[in-house]
């Protein structure tokens, strides 16, 4: 049985400790997969990993992936992720929604959200 468990910038898969530099905002879980989303505090310039908030690992409590680069370089950072139909979607602060591949963590498609 898979056990997962999470406070402020800390999870726990399987016994697996797992730090983030920032608190975790939203967890998803899919099939083997868990997608974590961190809350990025607002700040004069972002860094690489503020804008690539996204991330995703086994149920063993192995990093998968960071999510990938957009095709605009800008400097919005994701605020929300959820699963819909078996596909994982992520919304940033702009409005937009972008499609990620599961299994890569790439950017499949982008539309704005109204």
């Amino acid at each position: 049985m898979n056990k997962i468990e999470f406070n402020k910038n800390a999870i726990t898969i399987n016994g697996t400790d797992i730090i983030f530099e920032n608190n975790i905002y939203q967890i998803e879980e899919d099939n083997n997969k868990i997608y974590v989303l961190l809350d990025i505090p607002p700040k004069e310039k972002l860094l690489y990993n503020d804008v690539h908030n996204i991330y995703c690992y086994s149920k063993k409590g192995d990093k998968l992936w960071q999510i990938g680069n957009r095709d605009r370089s800008d400097d919005a950072v994701y605020t929300m992720i959820r699963i819909a139909d078996s596909e994982l979607y992520a919304n940033d602060f702009l409005g937009r929604r972008y499609k990620i591949d599961k299994d890569s963590g790439e950017i499949e498609d982008m539309v704005v959200v109204k």
